[in-house]
């Protein structure tokens, strides 16, 4: 997150503010662990009471059980972001396409990768990462890589515009919420995931109820649209990031959570790419830990 912060100086355009989280206690979620826990760590979070948690946040109607504030957090809108890297990338000498679909990672002769194939056309490189998501463990099982990868779905609703109500990201039970630069609330109900047989317009009108209940001055808001996303997890819940031993050319890059890892990842990416160093704290997070001894 510290690398979000020197990412906004050097990009004035990049759409990412260091806003703060208030937390509240829910079934899944302990704000006390959260707090102790991370403030070994040095993280700056802290437990607040009812009365600070209404000064922050008076637009809160529901603060119940233990609260606490980390200052340290922050909102970034992802797809605006990846436009402003793109900007800065092709200002630096790279080359980006997108809405181009890759049919396939090539292979040369000696089984090491050398590019993608893009509509039955090849495309050579020296070097392929995969950073995919959820596809990222079918484009690189053909290649004899194993990566077991759960796919949690989530549901975001987004409303109408508001007038401004809050300004840090909102954890309340079953819901969090924080609102865009132009007003809207986008919400969801939990970052684990939901698993339920009910029809997502169903869930997403009864979330926008959630915030007419929850948030004071939101009691007319409207649902603009819903969103069904998956994230990408590795199996055990931890990035995979490296290079597979038993194939050259390929480097593998994902996981959950991507938007806050972004910045960390790059830099350890790109140094191990094109120097050749490997972090130390890249160690655990090798794609080989998967694969059939």
């Amino acid at each position: 997150m510290a690398l979000w912060d020197k990412l906004g100086e050097e990009l004035p355009d990049l759409p990412y503010r260091r806003t703060g989280t208030l937390y509240a206690d829910n079934d899944r979620f302990s704000v006390e662990a959260f707090v102790e826990n991370h403030s070994k760590w040095g993280y700056d979070c802290r437990l607040i009471t009812r009365d600070q948690a209404r000064q922050y946040e008076p637009s809160v109607k529901v603060l119940e059980g233990p609260l606490a504030i980390a200052e340290g957090e922050g909102q970034v809108e992802a797809t605006a972001a990846a436009q402003v890297l793109a900007t800065e990338a092709r200002k630096a000498g790279a080359m980006v396409f997108t809405g181009i679909a890759i049919d396939a990672v090539s292979v040369d002769g000696t089984g090491r990768v050398d590019g993608v194939v893009l509509d039955a056309a090849p495309l050579k490189a020296d070097e392929v990462i995969v950073a995919a998501g959820t596809e990222t463990a079918r484009i690189v099982e053909p290649l004899g890589v194993n990566l077991p990868m759960r796919s949690p779905a989530g549901l975001l609703v987004t409303t109408r515009p508001l007038p401004r109500l809050f300004d840090r990201l909102i954890l309340l039970p079953d819901l969090h919420v924080r609102q865009l630069p132009e007003g809207a609330l986008l919400a969801g109900t939990s970052f684990a995931g939901e698993r339920t047989d009910e029809p997502p317009e169903a869930q997403a009108e009864a979330l926008v109820q959630r915030i007419r209940d929850m948030i004071a001055g939101a009691e007319n808001a409207e649902l603009g649209h819903w969103t069904v996303g998956y994230r990408p997890v590795p199996e055990d819940g931890f990035p995979v990031i490296g290079r597979p031993g038993r194939i050259g050319g390929l480097y593998i890059a994902t996981m959950h959570s991507g938007v806050t890892l972004a910045p960390a990842v790059g830099e350890f990416v790109a140094r191990e790419v094109i120097d050749g160093i490997r972090d130390p704290l890249l160690a655990p997070f090798g794609p080989d830990r998967f694969q059939d001894n």
